[in-house]
Parts: structure tokens; sequence; C-alpha cells
């Protein structure tokens, strides 16, 4: 949905859409791309098209483990995930252009929901490698992770001087809110408290601010902007449908222009035919 000048969005409209699940869209830094996860090939595969929706084409195919959780790197030339190869929560790299997906990490450990710094040297993701979900980083080349968080730690980004990272607590979190801990590690302070019970995983992180989606139920949400600069909170739509909130769902242009978010617009089952079966 387009943003306009008050804050306030326009008329959605369907964008990147099939009859099967598509998910998680992340612009690309220079806003000519989206990349995003969707099992239209029939398992959860990344898939990169125009940033007008056009010209969907599959980067990987791991055909059978959950893929999801696609970020970009800074320039625009790598793509960080995590997969489920072989049974095993990790985070891989791949490039933009498509090619063969490179493991980062190794750990028997639960590594997911990957996102890059702001200057391109570190991934952060969440592990279970300590005994529970805490943020760790990791040199986007490889090395030794280093742990951010000690209270709990799972989804979040770095902030655009590179001085913190937000974060939420949990998957389902029972401690509610965002919280903010410094990118190196530190004091781990809650930053605002408006994610009420039910509604999770669907925020961004812009340079002004932060948008997030709120509300008692799924069925019943409103999307809302806190800014940096005043510390004041506004409505920025009332969604019709129902907004997923168990997956990467809302991303913001880097102009500021518009708005991208995932709703359930329809549910069903798919028969599949599998040949040559033994």
């Amino acid at each position: 949905m387009p943003l306009g000048e008050n804050g306030r969005a326009g008329t959605p409209t369907k964008f990147i859409s099939s009859t099967l699940r598509d998910e998680s869209p992340n612009y690309s830094p220079d806003g000519r791309k989206i990349v995003f996860n969707s099992t239209r090939s029939g398992s959860f595969e990344i898939w990169v098209c125009e940033a007008d929706g056009t010209n969907p084409v599959q980067l990987t195919n791991f055909g059978g483990p959950v893929t999801g959780s696609p970020r970009w790197s800074p320039d625009g030339r790598w793509i960080v995930f995590d997969t489920r190869v072989a049974g095993n929560p990790d985070i891989f790299l791949i490039s933009s252009e498509g090619g063969r997906p490179r493991r980062l990490t190794t750990e028997a450990s639960e590594d997911i929901v990957p996102s890059r710094s702001r200057d391109a040297r570190f991934i952060y993701f969440s592990s279970t490698r300590s005994g529970s979900l805490q943020v760790w980083k990791i040199p986007a080349e490889g090395g030794e992770a280093r742990q951010i968080t000690t209270q709990g730690g799972y989804e979040g980004y770095e902030s655009a001087d590179g001085k913190y990272f937000y974060y939420m607590k949990g998957r389902n979190p029972t401690v509610p809110g965002i919280w903010r801990v410094p990118a190196g590690g530190g004091e781990e302070t809650l930053f605002f408290d408006q994610h009420r019970a039910g509604i999770w995983r669907s925020w961004a992180v812009t340079n002004q601010g932060i948008y997030y989606v709120t509300g008692e139920t799924p069925a019943r949400t409103v999307i809302e902007y806190y800014s940096f600069a005043t510390g004041k909170i506004k409505e920025v739509a009332t969604p019709e449908k129902e907004v997923l909130t168990g997956s990467l769902g809302l991303n913001v242009s880097p102009d500021g222009k518009w708005l991208l978010y995932t709703q359930a617009d329809q549910r069903g089952m798919d028969i599949m035919l599998v040949e040559n079966f033994r």
C-alpha cells in the first residue's frame, strides 16, 4: 500500500500473489527488487521479483526443507536466509543473482531469522546454542559467532547508525514489546511495549521509526508507526483481512513511499501428484 506524506496509508492493492503461500517480503537496498519466500514451486523456497511484483524468479531449490526469513545485504549482492537442511536449522547466504547457497552456521543448535548489519560486516541471528533463544552475530564471511543478548532474543534489526539492535524476545513472546541492546552487546532494555498479545513478527525498522502490526487478535489488527524523533505513535492503516504474523510480514520501501504486508486472502488445500513413486 502507498504511504502518504501525512503518514497514513492509501488503498491497499494485491501485489505478490499466487494460489499458494507468499510471505516475508523485503525490498532491496536500491528499491528495485523484492525478495520473498513462497511455496508456489511445491515447497518453501526463496524468490526474487521486480519492485512492481513482476518477473518472479526462484533462487533456491532445496526441494523440501522449510526455507525462509530472506534479507538483503546492504550492497544488494547477497541474500541471507535460514533453512533446515537435514532437519537442522542453519543460516545460509546466496547471491541475489542465484547460484549455489553457502552455509554460514554449522552448529547443532537452532540458528534462525538472520538480518544484516548496516555496514555489511556482520549477520545477526537467533540461536539456541547457549541453551535458550538468544541473539548472536557472526562475520558475514564466516568465523566465530558472538552472543549479544542473555535475557532472551529472537528476530530483530540494527538501527540506521549501527549503534543498536532492536529485537523481540521470542517466537510468540510472553514478554511483549520491542527491546534494544547495543550492537556489541550490553544492557538490554525495553524500548516500547505496543505489541499486544497474539501479534508478532510483523514489524520493520526504518531510519526514522518503527512500523508494526498490533491488535487484540490477528483478525482485528492495525498498522502503527513509532517515530524516533518525537516518541509518538500514530495509526497508519487498518487492514480489512487477517495479517499473517507467524512469518516476516512487514517491510517498507527505501524511499518510504510503499509498505508491504502479508495477509491471508484465502485458505485451502491442494492435491499433488508424485510420479514414479516407489
